[in-house]
């Protein structure tokens, strides 16, 4: 039998680390829909503060792109492969699982620990089961309202998109949703720009299966990495609260 768990003094650390613990054995089973591999990753991305290497993206992108990727494919359970990855063999999949988790969610996972170690609060006792800052009981990211809040933000508009749009006005007001699940790290005319191309509007307004599979591509090129620099930025400046409270952030982006 495993010993119990000890008391946490900054349990800020504990709650990052058991929440990359809770996603990472969901990816272990197979997720359940290649809509939910990008709703994981965002998750992964707001709970690994942005240091997920840039080429889970870039790699992610090419999975979505045309036929099922093998390592998408790998992702998903069974039955939601598709074309020539229905046949790949499972153990496979388990294997390239391990590996995706070994080699990018393990060092994004150290590299956010080292990031908010320095700022975790360490409390004079270890919290018991009543006390506000009990790891188990917070239901912040990493104890910050306001990258929870930031969460929320980007589940918003990662959801509007692989939903799809009913007309193009919509994707203007989608536009100041993703401004703020972005953290304002968008190019000045980014909105601007899919509004305008036709062709992009017609698959996010469009109704198909094939254009479901261009937004999902869509999200993992161009807004889940986007999402990534706005935590980055973020994470510098969040303060952290059991639960509740409030920050501000002035930090200028990198660019």
């Amino acid at each position: 039998m495993t010993d119990a768990a000890p008391k946490p003094y900054r349990p800020a650390l504990v709650t990052l680390t058991e929440d990359v613990r809770e996603l990472t054995t969901e990816l272990q089973h197979g997720l359940r829909s290649e809509k939910r591999v990008l709703t994981w990753l965002q998750e992964m991305t707001i709970r690994t503060l942005g240091r997920l290497d840039t080429r889970v993206y870039s790699d992610m992108t090419r999975q979505f792109r045309g036929s099922q990727g093998v390592l998408l494919a790998a992702l998903v359970v069974p039955s939601k492969r598709r074309g020539e990855m229905t046949d790949l063999d499972e153990r496979r999949a388990e294997q390239l699982r391990e590996w995706f988790l070994a080699h990018y969610i393990h060092p994004a996972h150290r590299n956010s620990f080292r990031r908010l170690r320095g700022d975790a609060t360490e409390y004079i006792d270890a919290a018991d089961d009543e006390d506000a800052h009990e790891a188990t009981r917070q239901r912040l990211v990493a104890m910050r309202p306001a990258i929870s809040e930031l969460e929320e933000w980007q589940q918003r508009a990662l959801g509007s998109l692989l939903d799809g749009f009913e007309e193009r006005a919509e994707i203007l007001d989608w536009g100041h949703d993703v401004l703020l699940a972005t953290h304002g790290e968008l190019g000045k005319e980014w909105v601007t720009r899919v509004y305008r191309e036709q062709s992009t509007v017609e698959i996010l307004t469009g109704e198909s299966e094939k254009d479901a599979q261009a937004r999902r591509l869509f999200a993992a090129h161009y807004l889940l990495p986007t999402f990534r620099r706005g935590v980055r930025v973020l994470s510098g400046r969040a303060k952290e609260s059991p639960d509740v409270g409030q920050t501000d952030d002035t930090e200028a982006p990198d660019w």
